[in-house]
């Protein structure tokens, strides 16, 4: 007569499972650690590069502004040289503004 071996098989069986369900608990632990390292990580980045652009940017507008101070002297002291020629520029440009915006 044949003994059952039915008895150790789901002992083993049990136990092949229980190391499983460590085995995948653990691999789901390292996941979510690799995940949230990613996510510090890119939004560590994301940060100094919106610093990194802002600091960009408050120099392209310094920059701008002192070009646009400078056109403004410019522009001031050829109009104090040459005041006629000035109001002669301006005449004009009004005058054909008004043709290009006005109706017929």
């Amino acid at each position: 007569m044949a003994t059952p071996k039915t008895a150790p098989d789901m002992q083993d069986l049990s136990a092949q499972i229980e190391a499983l369900k460590a085995d995948i608990s653990a691999i789901t632990s390292t996941l979510t650690e690799m995940g949230t390292a990613r996510k510090d990580a890119a939004v560590s980045s994301a940060r100094q590069q919106a610093e990194d652009l802002k600091a960009e940017g408050s120099r392209q507008l310094e920059m701008a502004q002192l070009t646009a101070e400078d056109y403004g002297a410019q522009a001031a002291d050829a109009i104090r040289r040459q005041p006629a020629t000035a109001v002669g520029i301006a005449v004009a440009a009004g005058f054909l503004a008004g043709l290009m915006t006005g109706r017929k």
